[in-house]
């Protein structure tokens, strides 16, 4: 096992930085957890809250790998769907 030194002022900024990223990231999931799991969301949204693009997203909705409903031409997604694929996605991470 290797051994490494840092310098105090170093290690604090390192953890300073994680408390700032982890003060971020709960935040976020904090938005996503208070919005209103059973409303439909639009394709911009649902790419926006899963970081993918259009096309992997449809390429999702033709593998069978997420749900969706038509309303007219446009796609809608359920939120409640988007949260459990985002928490099946962290736990594999």
């Amino acid at each position: 096992m290797d051994t490494i030194e840092l310098e105090r002022e170093v290690f604090d900024a390192i953890i300073s930085r994680m408390e700032f990223l982890h003060n971020i990231v709960s935040a976020l999931f904090e938005k996503m957890r208070d919005r209103h799991l059973s409303e439909w969301l639009t394709t911009e949204q649902t790419c926006e809250y899963l970081h993918i693009s259009e096309r992997k997203l449809r390429s999702m909705k033709e593998q069978g790998k997420i749900g969706f409903s038509h309303l007219g031409r446009l796609s809608q997604f359920k939120g409640e769907e988007i949260l459990n694929l985002l928490s099946v996605g962290t736990k594999g991470a």
